[in-house]
């Protein structure tokens, strides 16, 4: 995998698919994955690919994303026919897969699931999930507090991300996905 060409490539395709303001999120998260691969001594040029890619498909329209989702073979229903949103993830992960022929399940799984989180993350999709949620351009109560425990503990600031955004889901009333859930009851089971 010659990770300078796809970091290269990817780079602009993120000018060329993602809003501009959004732009500044994706910049975001490509910093505070480099600053974690360091801290966690990762290779930095897999959690640059994972951060370029992640919210790659983000701001396409519902119906073209589910149309790419399904001629990947994601399957539409259910929750992803309520939030088509919710497929940009899946899309991005299966784009890296077919396009660069990536196969690290870790970058893979980290791309497809990074706003619910999954069970079964590794060091790098579980950085990407930090980075997503504590990129420097975010604000919100407690940012700060997990930041610190970011650079602390890998694991502890992945189980506190994933309660944190559970807990904002149902104050705000929002859906809370399924798989958030599945990793919650993995994460406190794994505590005992």
């Amino acid at each position: 995998m010659n990770t300078l060409f796809i970091i290269e490539e990817l780079r602009a395709l993120v000018d060329k698919l993602v809003k501009p303001e959004r732009i500044e999120h994706v910049n975001g998260v490509v910093e505070f994955c480099l600053k974690l691969a360091r801290r966690y001594n990762l290779e930095s040029d897999k959690l640059e690919i994972m951060a370029l890619a992640h919210d790659l498909f983000r701001d396409l329209p519902a119906e073209k994303l589910k149309k790419i989702a399904s001629s990947y073979g994601i399957i539409t229903e259910g929750v992803y026919e309520k939030r088509p949103i919710l497929l940009h993830g899946l899309v991005a992960a299966e784009f890296l897969k077919r396009k660069y022929k990536i196969a690290d399940t870790d970058m893979l799984l980290g791309v497809a699931y990074h706003t619910s989180g999954h069970p079964n993350f590794g060091p790098y999709a579980k950085a990407l999930v930090l980075a997503d949620s504590l990129e420097f351009t975010r604000y919100y109560e407690k940012v700060n507090q997990l930041r610190e425990i970011a650079f602390y503990d890998l694991n502890i600031a992945y189980f506190e991300i994933i309660k944190n955004k559970i807990t904002y889901a149902v104050t705000h009333n929002l859906y809370l996905l399924p798989l958030t859930i599945e990793t919650w009851n993995e994460l406190v089971e794994g505590k005992e």
